[in-house]
């Protein structure tokens, strides 16, 4: 119901006597309180009113509603702590406000005006971020936020302390903290809802999942979508497990109290988690695009406004004789005049976003602030590791008591395996966690040193982690369920609460289930809090084919075109064990979500048909910068070849094979595909003139397309020869060897091509 028809509704009501022992009925909130409660919800539906105001004037590009919400997010802002977390959507404006969130900030939102604590100017209107009152960045994708909230409710109960420097000291949140997640019931039908109930239920985490039920979900009825048309019907089977489920009338406002509070104090007892379906109603259509007189009858649409919770409110309030009307109208009009005096403020200093404001908050990662991460953890601990190598080799968990960098060459899978037991042992901040990665089941560890001494443990489908549960702990080092998806949402969940978290995808062809955690969530969060929140975590995956034959078509991605199109990712993808360790190290310390490509052909291979690959394992203080590529023969003028990851061994193999030609190739191994080394191809290019680029991934959309554009048309004036592209076949790898043959870069290609291109 509009802001001002609800104020004469309101200021014709009949004033009553006060009721003896009603503000009992209230759940102990007392009279001021519920004045407050009132307020802000009077407030959220006048700035709704001011947003499509704005709306019409061209300041404002976007709305959409919030109405018939309000009295359960201030009853949720209420009741819980003021540093519970909440993990919203864009229908929470009064919670926002009841939170602290100022006027000023909700218009700025509006307007999209950098000056916006929230997004600076990022997101549409209600799209909030607001860390320092707990309220937790939000995207549109709605749903895909309830992982975020099952997972940051596991990582609040991981028992790991996070010492600092390079996590968030203690941890963001505290220990009793409930995490709050309110979702529309429309988005409850995602795979990523009922994964995340299900995690709250496994984990048995303090979250409460707030259903807002208002029936639709933009045209489509919730009886289209649930049995009897409520969302909470498929999880009832979790009730024998401990979940909570509520059921109640967000439009009433005793009722709601009493409901939330009985969860609250459900949760907070770590009794289990909690769901309800909350009926609301939805007082505008649900977005300024959309018109829901088109599609809901008119006695649907009489229901909605004749529920509108400001009303039904102000109706309980008065009946019981705890306000007069007139009290109530009052807040409307001083509302009224706070918001258009505060919009006519913002609206005359309206700030424009530069370049720089966007384009500078897609990553925090600067080479100089990560080495200074990583040396404080080396004054602090380093000086221990000779001593915990020793003891891990006493106990048969390493295969020698020397340091790494004091030992022969070695793998590629070595070099990441010992990586990660370097960054563990130096940082109390850091968990591990994928399918297969723990040496042992938890039930089978928990039986201790008498049965898991017998057993030889896994520790990854590759080896890669072998070792790192036993050194430790379960807490820090665990198999998840299947479910790629989950296994990044907790990972988010782990980095909000401060720590820097190792998530193992164990394919890069299973990517695909977590893609939009990845995507829009994961990668979009520095650039969609304007800056003020980040995300740290090290995504490792193995990926590529080679396989002698056994990868197949869903065993041997190496689409990294897919990910390098993500703003906000970092691709790492090394191609020898030497440069696999000082680019975990920066990784790890970079700030920024990182997907870590590990080539499974290279993982145990000391040469590449007589060319070496195995390496000395690096001194524990370097790192390698991001964008930062090696240059091989860097004196060669003939022909340059710029590749990665395996195709780099086979390159050098090729320039061997070449040099007996008399054809001198220099070689550029960019060690990340994003950010890429536009200045190490600019000088190469400029000195040899003629360029073949092998790439593993595909051509459409690849990496190495992506680099011949750039070369094209940035230093086509150098070029003596066409840039000519060698990737893998417009097809997914067949099984056997002759499938590896036919689909993907062979080494006699690039010595043919090579030769062709240095006789153009």
């Amino acid at each position: 119901m509009p802001y001002f028809e609800v104020r004469d509704w309101v200021g014709k009501l009949k004033p009553s006597p006060p009721r003896r022992g009603a503000i009992e009925e209230y759940c102990g909130v007392d009279r001021e309180t519920l004045k407050e409660m009132y307020s802000v919800m009077v407030l959220a539906r006048r700035i709704e009113l001011e947003e499509k105001v704005l709306l019409r004037k061209g300041l404002c590009r976007f709305f959409i509603g919030c109405g018939g919400k309000e009295l359960i997010d201030v009853v949720a802002a209420h009741l819980l702590h003021p540093d519970d977390p909440f993990v919203g959507y864009y229908r929470n404006k009064a919670f926002d406000l009841y939170r602290g969130v100022t006027i000023e900030q909700k218009i700025l939102e509006a307007i999209g005006d950098r000056r916006s604590s929230s997004t600076g100017g990022m997101l549409q209107p209600s799209h909030s971020s607001y860390p320092e009152l707990a309220i937790l960045p939000q995207a549109s994708p709605t749903g895909s936020h309830a992982l975020e909230a099952a997972g940051l409710g596991e990582a609040i109960e991981n028992p790991t302390p996070i010492t600092g420097p390079i996590g968030i000291k203690g941890g963001r949140y505290r220990r009793d903290s409930i995490v709050f997640c309110s979702i529309g019931e429309g988005s409850t039908s995602s795979p990523e809802f009922h994964r995340a109930v299900f995690y709250s239920v496994y984990n048995q985490t303090k979250n409460i999942f707030g259903i807002y039920n208002c029936g639709w979900a933009i045209s489509t009825s919730v009886n289209e979508q649930f049995p009897e048309g409520n969302p909470t019907t498929s999880f009832e089977g979790f009730k024998r497990f401990g979940l909570l489920i509520e059921e109640f009338d967000g439009t009433r406002i005793k009722e709601t109290l009493s409901a939330f509070k009985r969860m609250v104090e459900y949760v907070r007892d770590s009794r289990g988690p909690a769901l309800a379906n909350i009926n609301v109603v939805r007082e505008e259509s649900h977005s300024g695009s959309d018109d829901q007189s088109h599609y809901m009858e008119p006695t649907l649409q009489l229901y909605h406004i004749e529920h509108d919770p400001l009303r039904e409110t102000a109706k309980t309030l008065i009946d019981d004789g705890l306000f007069a009307p007139e009290e109530l109208v009052a807040i409307f009009d001083r509302t009224d005049d706070d918001v258009k005096r505060v919009t006519d403020e913002v609206v005359a200093g309206y700030q424009r976003k530069s370049y720089d404001d966007v384009v500078g908050k897609v990553y925090s990662y600067k080479h100089d602030t990560a080495e200074e991460r990583w040396r404080a953890l080396i004054r602090e601990r380093g000086g221990s590791r000779a001593g915990r190598y020793e003891e891990l080799y006493k106990r048969g968990l390493l295969e020698s008591a020397d340091l790494p960098e004091n030992q022969p060459p070695m793998t590629l899978r070595k070099a990441i395996n010992y990586s990660l037991f370097d960054i563990f042992m130096l940082s109390d901040d850091t968990v591990l966690f994928g399918e297969d990665v723990a040496d042992f089941a938890a039930e089978v560890f928990a039986k201790g040193p008498e049965i898991t001494d017998k057993l030889r443990g896994k520790g990854g489908v590759f080896l890669v982690t072998k070792g790192l549960q036993r050194t430790f702990g379960p807490e820090r080092v665990y198999n998840t369920q299947l479910d790629e998806a989950g296994i990044l949402g907790r990972a988010q969940g782990h980095a909000y609460q401060g720590r820097v978290p190792f998530p193992e995808i164990q394919f890069i062809d299973y990517m695909s289930p977590a893609y939009q955690q990845l995507k829009d969530r994961i990668a979009t969060i520095y650039q969609r809090s304007g800056g003020n929140v980040r995300l740290p975590m090290v995504i490792r995956t193995s990926y590529g084919g080679y396989k002698q034959g056994a990868g197949a078509m869903w065993h041997s991605e190496a689409n990294l075109g897919t990910f390098i199109n993500i703003p906000g990712l970092h691709v790492v993808v090394p191609s020898n064990a030497a440069d696999a360790a000082g680019l975990m190290r920066t990784a790890f310390v970079s700030g920024d979500p990182v997907l870590f490509c590990e080539a499974v052909a290279l993982y145990n291979r000391n040469d590449w048909d007589g060319y070496k690959i195995a390496a000395k394992y690096p001194t524990i203080e370097e790192l390698i910068p991001f964008g930062k590529a090696k240059v091989y023969n860097a004196d060669a003028r003939d022909i340059l070849i710029i590749t990665y990851g395996i195709t780099f061994s086979m390159t050098m193999k090729a320039a061997q094979a070449l040099a007996e030609k008399n054809i001198n190739a220099r070689a550029i191994d960019l060690r990340t595909v994003k950010p890429i080394d536009w200045d190490a191809i600019e000088e190469a290019v400029k000195e040899c003139s003629k360029v073949l680029v092998v790439s593993e991934d595909r051509f459409y959309g690849g990496v190495g397309p992506t680099i011949s554009a750039y070369i094209a048309n940035n230093l086509f004036e150098y070029l003596d020869g066409p840039v000519r592209i060698i990737t893998a076949q417009d097809a997914r790898v067949a099984y056997g060897s002759d499938g590896d043959e036919i689909c993907l870069p062979q080494i006699n290609r690039i010595v043919e091509v090579a030769v062709e291109l240095v006789g153009y």
